[in-house]
């Protein structure tokens, strides 16, 4: 039998695992992009795919939403796209789980700085807007940058309006 692993991350990754007869870890390095072929028995196989399953090693059918970055497929070598939906499908998990700690973030934030004012005896008037814009590298730099804004609405206070007032 032979276990095909592929590295849908964009780094590097140490494959290591352990086989029962055996004491000493192996260990395979596995390029961003690519696979491995492990050759073995059935138990074999079985054994390394439990032992990685636990750090999210899925089945390469099974790539979807959450997914940790590392896919098998036994017998089979794993085709270009399934790696390279891999790829962009670890990407979104990267970026969701970004946006929801930046949001956690402005969450705590905002409940830190109400806090504060309550021992001062204050009341927070407005909600908390937080802006995270990526800066240039440098002077020549023109590709385009990150920029999101996170607005943190209590019940209470009407949340900010955009742009100037309007003249009645």
């Amino acid at each position: 039998m032979e276990l095909f692993i592929a590295n849908c991350t964009k780094q590097d990754h140490q494959f290591t695992y352990m086989l029962f007869e055996n004491t000493r870890p192996f260990m395979e390095r596995i390029r961003a992009g690519a696979q491995i072929k492990i050759k073995g028995t059935h138990d074999e196989i079985d054994q390394i795919i439990k032992q990685h399953e636990v750090y999210g090693l899925i089945p390469v059918e099974k790539i979807k939403g959450k997914f940790s970055g590392m896919a098998y497929k036994i017998d089979k070598p794993i085709n270009v796209e399934a790696i390279e939906n891999g790829i962009d499908v670890r990407d979104q998990t990267i970026i969701d789980r970004a946006t929801e700690a930046r949001k956690i973030t402005a969450v705590a934030s905002d409940q830190h700085i109400s806090e504060k004012a309550q021992q001062m005896g204050l009341k927070q008037k407005a909600p908390l807007e937080i802006e995270i814009v990526e800066e240039k590298k440098n002077f020549t730099d023109n590709e385009p940058k990150f920029e999101q804004t996170i607005e943190v609405v209590k019940d209470g206070i009407a949340p900010k309006g955009r742009g100037r007032p309007r003249k009645t």
